[in-house]
């Protein structure tokens, strides 16, 4: 029989070696919003109650002193129902556990942290011919906070991560001065800066995490076609940038890009879908390297909102394609080129890229 405490048991030590081994890829301030989500998360407090302090730093105290056990630990293998299985053969844990309408996802995030979770299984479809897992409540996590994950040929979609990201935003959208794409998006669903935190909005945005999660599955659509066109050389590209935190996020950002704005990727479902209140958020989230290397859909927005024209949206949509196309074929071109050179790929992306482009 499979015992859902003891999976999440075996989940959780995988989660904690995870934390323990790359809490410090995180900048401070990310961390601590890291480490309270996630106690929030354990403990089942709500958004809007108040957390303890004291409560909180004996936690985080347990939490620093496991994570010194966890260290030099490896990941362990997950039983189920006697089935011995390595922490990353999701397809034939997954076979199982899904009798039990619960799904295990497995994965790598940004600086290859793996990241782990079990959650409530919501429905599982078929989509480009990827498997979707679309999960509601988890039951374990590690520290990282992905409302979806590619693994081979799986796509693990998560309401209860998108939830936790999209209630972030509604306390930004209380506060004075709001960004314009933020009220655009939350007015598309009926939600304005004036509305206090209740059980009732946190019911309404979990409902707009259920529709907002179909359009992160098809960033990660994106994504794995874009992989397939860009070949194992990127991979190894991005196994070489773990001396530049610039140049992989930069690496990454160009990727982001390129399965956002794929034929098959999220903007491209947001456009066919009419979905205002996605453009809004994708607008929203849209930072950093992914803001710089795609203008064309902020200027494109300010027309939108006033125009309501989705062919200015997929205008920027093919140019920021085009531009994330020719900036991939510069980075492999200098990793074909420089390869060789131990450890210098790195240097010379920001000498030829990163430094020219703020």
């Amino acid at each position: 029989m499979i015992d859902i405490e003891t999976i999440t048991s075996q989940v959780k030590r995988n989660c904690d070696i995870s934390d323990a081994k790359y809490w410090g890829t995180y900048s401070i301030c990310d961390f601590l919003l890291k480490l309270r989500d996630l106690y929030r998360t354990e403990k089942c407090i709500r958004p809007w109650e108040k957390i303890f302090k004291e409560e909180i730093d004996t936690w985080i105290s347990d939490r620093e002193n496991l994570w010194n056990e966890l260290n030099d630990k490896e990941f362990s293998s997950i039983i189920v129902d006697g089935s011995i299985y390595p922490p990353f053969e999701v397809d034939k844990i997954n076979a199982d556990l899904e009798k039990k309408c619960l799904v295990y996802g497995a994965g790598f995030g940004i600086h290859m942290k793996p990241s782990f979770f079990v959650a409530d299984l919501i429905t599982k479809k078929t989509v480009e011919g990827y498997n979707i897992f679309i999960s509601g409540n988890e039951y374990v996590r590690d520290l990282s906070v992905y409302p979806a994950m590619l693994q081979d040929r799986n796509i693990f979609a998560r309401t209860d991560i998108t939830r936790i990201i999209l209630w972030e935003r509604f306390e930004e959208l209380r506060l004075k001065g709001s960004k314009k794409p933020l009220v655009f998006a939350f007015s598309k669903y009926g939600v304005t800066a004036e509305q206090e935190p209740t059980e009732d909005i946190y019911s309404h945005i979990s409902m707009i995490a259920q529709s907002e999660v179909e359009t992160y599955i098809h960033h990660e659509l994106g994504e794995a076609i874009e992989e397939t066109k860009l070949g194992n050389e990127w991979m190894s590209l991005l196994s070489e940038l773990f001396l530049s935190r610039r140049a992989e996020i930069f690496a990454r950002a160009v990727k982001d890009i390129l399965s956002d704005t794929s034929e098959k990727g999220m903007i491209r479902y947001i456009i066919e879908n009419n979905k205002e209140g996605s453009l809004g958020f994708y607008l929203v989230f849209l930072r950093g390297y992914r803001r710089l290397l795609f203008p064309e859909i902020v200027d494109a927005f300010q027309i939108f909102t006033e125009t309501g024209d989705w062919e200015l949206i997929d205008n920027a949509r093919r140019n920021g394609y085009r531009k994330a196309e020719e900036y991939a074929e510069r980075l492999l071109s200098l990793h074909k080129k420089h390869k060789k050179e131990n450890g210098w790929i790195p240097k010379y992306i920001e000498q030829d890229i990163l430094d020219g482009l703020q």
